[in-house]
C-alpha cells in the first residue's frame, strides 16, 4: 500500500512537471513552435513518457479541461431542488477561470498577465483555436446527459463559447479584470437568463 502511494505521488508529479515545463514553453516560444521532444528535454523525461501522460501536444495545453467538465458534470449530478442553470452560473460568471476558487477579487496583475500570455498564444495557433471548438463540442453530451436536456446542454455549450471569446477579447485588448468582469456578468449573464426562462425545469 506504502508503495502504491509512492508510485501515485510521483506519477502525479511527473505529469505536473511535464504539464509545467510545456507551459512555460508555449508561452516563450509559442504553441506551433514547440515539439514534444522539447517538452520531455525540458521535463527530464522521454517523449514516450510525455505521450503517456498526455496524447497530443494539444492536451498538454488543455490540461485542465478535462476538470472543468468533471466539476460542471458533478454539480449537475449533485444539484438539489435548483435548476441545472442556476448551478453552473456561479462556476460560469464568478470568476476569470471556469470553476477554479479564484474569485474576480483575487486577480492581480501576475495572474492576469500570465492569462494574457496564455490566451494570446491560444490566440496565435489555428491548432489550438481548433481543439477548442472540438472540445466544448464534445462537452454537449456529457452536459445532455448530467442535465436531463440536449436542448440545454446545446445552449449552455454557446454561453460557454460566448464566455471565451468575451474573456479572450478583453485580455488581448488590453483590458482591466473589472471591465472583463463587467462585460462577462452583463453579457453572458443574460444569456444565462435566456436560458433560465426558456428551461426553468430543467
Amino acid at each position: 500500500m506504502v508503495n502504491g502511494g509512492l508510485r501515485e505521488r510521483k506519477r502525479v508529479e511527473t505529469r505536473q512537471r511535464i504539464s509545467d515545463r510545456a507551459t512555460r514553453l508555449f508561452e516563450r516560444d509559442g504553441f506551433e513552435n514547440v515539439t514534444l521532444a522539447q517538452v520531455a528535454e525540458a521535463a527530464d523525461v522521454s517523449v514516450k513518457t510525455v505521450t503517456n501522460y498526455f496524447g497530443a501536444k494539444e492536451d498538454l495545453f488543455f490540461d485542465a479541461e478535462p476538470a472543468i467538465l468533471d466539476a460542471f458534470v458533478d454539480a449537475l449530478r449533485h444539484r438539489a431542488s435548483v435548476s441545472a442553470t442556476t448551478t453552473l452560473r456561479p462556476m460560469i460568471l464568478d470568476g476569470p477561470l471556469l470553476t477554479a476558487p479564484c474569485p474576480w477579487t483575487g486577480v492581480d496583475t501576475d495572474s492576469w498577465n500570465a492569462m494574457r500570455v496564455w490566451a494570446q498564444c491560444e490566440y496565435d495557433s489555428p491548432t489550438l483555436r481548433t481543439r477548442r471548438a472540438a472540445i466544448l463540442q464534445s462537452w454537449l453530451d456529457p452536459l445532455a446527459a448530467a442535465s436531463g436536456s440536449a436542448p440545454w446542454a446545446a445552449l449552455m455549450v454557446g454561453a460557454l463559447v460566448l464566455r471565451h471569446d468575451l474573456l479572450q477579447r478583453g485580455l488581448l485588448g488590453g483590458a482591466e479584470p473589472t471591465e472583463v468582469e463587467r462585460q462577462v456578468k452583463d453579457v453572458v449573464g443574460q444569456a444565462l437568463d435566456a436560458i433560465e426562462r426558456g428551461f426553468e425545469h430543467v
